[in-house]
């Protein structure tokens, strides 16, 4: 009922005095990988017309080839292990056709053809060179929202072959359970934990293969003009348990991303690139698609970040004036060193600091001159005389005290709100309504929220004890029921 011999009169039947018995140990071993049927388990040995699994194994690891079977297993588990995270797409092996030239920052993961290699020609750096170039047939403009991740050239030989052992023992699982191939119990149970095994070992080997970071730069020089495309490689530690965020870190650490911005980096930028001597605005929007085209430019995570650096210098008038286009030698709606929240379009300009502090006094002088001549006017068009004005004027010439400047001076707004929404709607408001007066500092604005509830049936004392304690912590002017 027990099949097998031990290795240990395996090796008693067949030592010589004398000899070492650590030789037919290791020949033994031997004989079960190339034997198809000699098997073993239990630390027993016997022949069977049952297949050695392991050999079994060895010779189906052959049938697989690396472009139909190899490599798009690979794919499907590098797929199960990439979150977008930061960026707007994750492409798996994509050829360079199929990778949209757009806005969105793109992570390129290269096939494990276009490994890195220390020592050796660097299939990588070509591979991520062809992408960022072309795409397909045209040129790939946008190349500063485009990083790469490669593998590494002396891991891959052994992912591949953990995968053809993986694909075939999923093969002898079928095959037995297809009663396809002829396995007694314990072999089964062999076989599925193989499997198993093989599916845990893929995901660590898979982390430690693609390790190489790839980020293409370019250097302006002064007076040398910019340099040719050259890469900075990075390695990604395989041990962090998410290999996303592990990206996000290395990026964030070396500055090849940025994720926050402040207005005085814009405005260098600007005075840099954007601002020539007869020249002394530029497009918002012209300067958040050159940062995603040329690579010595600043690579951002998206136009939020952009935008905020916008609102941030907006309120100063170090970095920059705003305005949303230009007619007749005027800039209209033009803003400098007050808090605004810019709207990202192709009308928006962005004005160098001199030009518009410059412009700013011109408007200034233009609104004294406007006020000069109203207060001159009386209530009714008709000018005053000038003992009156000098009789009003205390060092200048004033409108009378109980003079209210023409124009619509208050506003008043009501709205219902759904109270299923009201959170979000009334952030809406503030976003949208509140916020267009509180930017200046010249407007006082009151906000009052009144709220009423009717039950048909009586309130519960507990309701009631819980909205008056809310309303106590809140400061609420009044809050009853009846």
């Amino acid at each position: 009922m027990v099949r097998g011999v031990e290795p240990e009169r395996i090796v008693l039947g067949c030592a010589q005095p004398g000899q070492p018995c650590g030789v037919y140990k290791d020949v033994l071993r031997r004989l079960v990988d190339r034997l198809h049927y000699l098997n073993s388990a239990n630390n027993r040995y016997w022949f069977d017309t049952r297949p050695n699994l392991c050999r079994e194994m060895e010779e189906r690891k052959r049938r697989f080839q690396d472009k139909e079977e190899v490599i798009p297993a690979i794919r499907d588990r590098v797929q199960r292990l990439f979150g977008q995270g930061v960026f707007g797409a994750v492409h798996i092996f994509t050829p360079s056709g199929d990778i949209p030239d757009d806005w969105l920052l793109r992570l390129v993961v290269l096939p494990p053809d276009a490994a890195f290699y220390r020592s050796g020609r660097n299939l990588a750096e070509e591979a991520a060179a062809e992408r960022l170039k072309s795409r397909g047939e045209q040129p790939c403009q946008k190349q500063n929202r485009l990083l790469f991740l490669a593998a590494d050239y002396e891991c891959v030989g052994r992912l591949k072959d953990q995968v053809r052992s993986l694909l075939a023992w999923q093969s002898i699982v079928t095959d037995s359970r297809d009663l396809k191939l002829n396995l007694d119990q314990y072999q089964s149970r062999q076989a599925a934990k193989s499997l198993e095994d093989a599916q845990s070992a893929l995901g660590p080997m898979i982390r430690e293969t693609w390790r190489w970071l790839l980020a293409p730069m370019q250097e302006a020089r002064p007076g040398k003009g910019i340099s040719d495309i050259q890469w900075e490689l990075f390695p990604i530690a395989a041990s962090a348990p998410n290999i996303t965020q592990e990206i996000e870190h290395v990026l964030r650490d070396n500055e090849l991303l940025i994720t926050e911005w402040a207005p005085i980096h814009l405005h260098n930028i600007l005075k840099t690139w954007f601002w020539k001597e007869d020249k002394n605005d530029t497009g918002a929007l012209d300067v958040w698609q050159k940062t995603c085209c040329y690579l010595y430019l600043p690579r951002l995570k998206d136009d939020h970040v952009y935008q905020k650096a916008l609102a941030a210098g907006a309120g100063s008038t170090d970095f920059f004036g705003l305005a949303y286009g230009q007619e007749d030698g005027k800039y209209i709606g033009f803003s400098f060193g007050k808090a605004t929240t810019p709207l990202l379009d192709s009308a928006l300009v962005l004005i160098a600091p001199p030009v518009a502090a410059t412009y700013s006094e011109s408007l200034q002088a233009e609104e004294a001159q406007r006020l000069k001549r109203a207060a001159r006017t009386t209530e009714t068009g008709a000018p005053r005389p000038p003992s009156e004005v000098r009789e009003n004027a205390v060092g200048a010439d004033v409108a009378a005290p109980n003079q209210r400047p023409a124009g619509k001076q208050q506003f008043y707004g009501t709205v219902e709100l759904d109270p299923v929404k009201a959170k979000f709607s009334f952030a809406e408001i503030v976003d949208e309504v509140v916020q267009q007066f509180t930017a200046r500092h010249d407007i006082k604005v009151s906000i009052s929220v009144e709220i009423r509830a009717e039950s048909p049936t009586a309130f519960e004392e507990a309701l009631q004890r819980v909205v008056r304690e809310n309303c106590r912590v809140l400061k609420f002017k009044n809050g009853e029921f009846e």
